[in-house]
């Protein structure tokens, strides 16, 4: 698959713990990544759905084992939580990760860059 559909930007969640309630939270960079956007079935779409999820993107980039369900993922203005983290294969064998993306609508997180 060509990774052409976009940047993807990977943020950890750091909270501050040494400062007063309420604790803040801010967006640390991880990694930026190129990626192809896929196709989200529908047993991937119902199964989220089954735990009160819903799978608005699926992409895949080249392998990153060090992404993890706490990140967030900014692709333009749009911030997504990680809902699930496949690594696999592609049909040409090579190694990638693909992410299943929750938007996350609230807006909160543009403000903790």
């Amino acid at each position: 698959m060509l990774h052409d559909s976009g940047i993807v930007t990977i943020y950890r969640v750091s909270v501050d713990e040494n400062g007063p309630p309420p604790k803040v939270e801010k967006l640390v960079k991880r990694s930026t990544h190129y990626f192809g956007e896929m196709t989200v079935g529908i047993q991937r779409y119902y199964e989220a759905a089954k735990v009160g999820q819903q799978i608005d993107l699926l992409i895949e980039i080249w392998r990153d084992p060090n992404i993890k369900t706490r990140d967030i993922a900014q692709i333009e203005d749009r911030f997504y939580f990680i809902r699930q983290i496949t690594p696999t294969k592609d049909e040409d064998g090579i190694l990638v990760t693909r992410l299943s993306l929750e938007e996350d609508d609230s807006g909160t997180w543009s403000a903790k860059l």
